[in-house]
């Protein structure tokens, strides 16, 4: 779709992930969620391998298929990554925490939702994705995450053995990884993934691969840079707002969600445009802000550093366990 290339993966995308449903969710469900009572809140502390799993296979699926092309992954992904690296909730939140409180306050987010909580649905992903490397490589290639999938839904799906127990915990993930080829000292990595309060190792992740992580941009010779102001910023009704802030943000303790920036060293900044022009050339430099907070004006002074230069973007052609990784299965 010419013109509209984004979108047309980001559909593709959700078709997948919907239709991966139809098994990682209806046949292989939590057990908690075997009898529900609409009464009341459903909690599951397994969100994370519900939802960052299916969306881990489901876009794998997408540039198996052909669907995606590698290309298309690659830009998926660094977007990805540029979301994994913008948040610092993973320094707060562990992915059973953050599954498990999805009713109380995930859908109920508030100015610093950013800061103190993360996606189960991205950093359960990347998290699935750096275990199914870990996986292929113990088991030399034999086996994945796709494997593990399939033999829950052998063991615990609407379909399984009268003798097997309908539903899964934690447990039943851990030991059905564990009884795997390869899998057998995955155990406590498991427990550890989805209890710490860390961000998944992706540099080690894409080493196996044969790939690099590398910021987004490269620099170049005589560009003159931007200050960093780290704040999420968009335009409303001819204002700068603020909606959060970014990882390392300068001024995290001064402005905060829903403040206007008025003037960068007096010059008003009414547009994007305007202010990313009163940064050019400031890094290093002290300037004055002056911004509106709950109606009042403020100013303050801060030194502005460059933009952090996040490790997002996937470098290299990647090696045999990579093609192996993209391949598509009709051709084994």
């Amino acid at each position: 779709m010419p013109g509209h290339d984004d979108e047309y993966r980001d559909l593709v995308s959700l078709f997948s992930h919907e239709y991966l449903h139809q098994w990682n969710v209806k046949r292989l469900r939590p057990r908690s969620f075997l009898d529900y009572d609409l009464q009341t809140e459903g909690h599951s502390d397994l969100l994370w391998w519900f939802e960052g799993g299916t969306s881990w296979l489901g876009d794998m699926l997408c540039v198996r298929s052909g669907a995606w092309s590698e290309e298309d992954w690659r830009k998926d992904f660094l977007r990805k990554m540029k979301r994994h690296t913008g948040r610092h909730g993973m320094n707060y939140e562990s992915l059973t925490e953050s599954s498990h409180d999805a009713w109380i306050h995930l859908y109920r987010g508030h100015a610093f939702s950013r800061e103190t909580q993360i996606s189960y649905y991205l950093e359960g992903e990347l998290t699935i994705m750096e275990l199914d490397m870990e996986l292929r490589k113990r088991s030399k290639g034999l086996h994945g995450i796709c494997d593990l999938m399939a033999l829950l839904c052998q063991r615990h799906g609407l379909e399984c053995e009268p003798t097997m127990r309908l539903g899964i915990t934690h447990s039943d993930i851990r030991k059905a990884l564990t009884s795997m080829k390869g899998g057998r000292r995955l155990g406590t990595m498991l427990d550890d993934m989805v209890n710490r309060k860390q961000a998944p190792d992706m540099e080690r992740t894409m080493a196996y691969f044969g790939l690099k992580l590398e910021p987004e941009h490269a620099s170049k010779e005589g560009e003159v840079k931007s200050g960093w102001l780290g704040l999420n910023l968009s335009n409303k009704a001819g204002k700068v707002v603020m909606s959060t802030h970014m990882t390392g943000s300068p001024l995290r303790a001064v402005m905060m969600p829903g403040d206007e920036v008025v003037a960068i060293n007096g010059v008003r900044t009414s547009t994007m445009k305007t202010l990313q022009t009163a940064l050019k050339g400031k890094i290093g430099q002290e300037v004055e802000i002056t911004f509106t907070h709950e109606g009042m004006l403020r100013t303050c002074s801060i030194e502005l550093p460059e933009a952090p230069k996040h490790k997002v973007k996937l470098a290299g052609k990647g090696n045999k366990n990579w093609q192996s990784y993209i391949a598509s299965r009709q051709d084994k």
